[in-house]
């Protein structure tokens, strides 16, 4: 049985919707991954964050933050979109910082098509992003970057071996698995589990992201709830990203019935 369990259960909300959502939040006993877009990072006001985060933190909420992802490549090859990116990435780990958040959590970027499977290329323009980031962040903002469309493993594996003894941590997305990935759970989680911080738990059919409660899709969650098992030890964050209001309650309960 996980330790503090409730306090390891946290719900996406878009920043603009948190302060409305704060008594909910506190009320089911679940922290908030606060989603910041490409336009709020830059529209943001730094004594509102830090209200907010005095807020949060008066209700007894914890929270992580999700970085802007849209249009954005970490790895990219043209360095003036490293360099757009570098500086979104870079405003959300400030606000991470103000709010106080357990992690930022960042879209990697790979996508086999678009690099022509150039894996070397992607990881070149990643490294000088994420010194950039980590440099921003600092010591005690662990940022965790998650699986989109990647089929394996192997760049984030890439990424880890070269930022060895960095604050660089993984997410483990079972949405994103179960719609992209060519090899198995294990071939995933045995390789990075020493990495893993964080999980986005939701389901789906194997066509598109629908973001469903737990047990709705075909993902395999009784073999991932084997591997979580042998993860004790290891404080990682369970994160529900519901897109439909009618799921949150379920998607909640559901994910706690997975940790018990």
């Amino acid at each position: 049985i996980l330790v503090h369990l409730e306090m390891l259960v946290f719900i996406n909300v878009p920043y603009r919707m948190v302060d409305d959502n704060m008594g909910r939040a506190a009320s089911l006993s679940v922290g908030v991954e606060i989603y910041l877009d490409n336009h709020l990072v830059e529209d943001m006001d730094r004594s509102h964050v830090k209200e907010l985060g005095r807020k949060l933190r008066g209700h007894g909420i914890p929270c992580t933050v999700h970085a802007p992802f849209m249009d954005l490549s970490p790895g990219a090859f043209d360095r003036t979109i490293r360099r757009i990116t570098q500086d979104k990435l870079k405003k959300a780990v400030e606000a991470a910082n103000l709010l106080d958040a357990k992690t930022c959590i960042c879209h990697p970027g790979y996508d086999k098509w678009r690099f022509d499977g150039n894996e070397q290329l992607w990881l070149e323009g990643s490294i000088e992003t994420w010194e950039k980031v980590l440099g921003d962040a600092g010591d005690n903002l662990p940022i965790v970057v998650e699986n989109i469309f990647e089929e394996t493993p192997s760049t984030f594996i890439a990424l880890f071996d070269y930022f060895k003894n960095k604050n660089l941590w993984y997410c483990f997305d079972a949405g994103h698995f179960n719609l992209f990935s060519i090899v198995p759970l294990d071939a995933w989680l045995t390789p990075l589990r020493h990495r893993v911080r964080e999980m986005h738990l939701h389901d789906n059919h194997g066509k598109s992201d629908e973001h469903l409660p737990i047990g709705s899709g075909t993902f395999p969650f009784r073999e991932l709830k084997r591997l979580v098992n042998q993860m004790q030890g290891q404080e990682i964050i369970f994160t529900i990203e519901p897109h439909i209001e009618a799921v949150v309650i379920e998607s909640i309960k559901r994910l706690k019935e997975f940790l018990t």
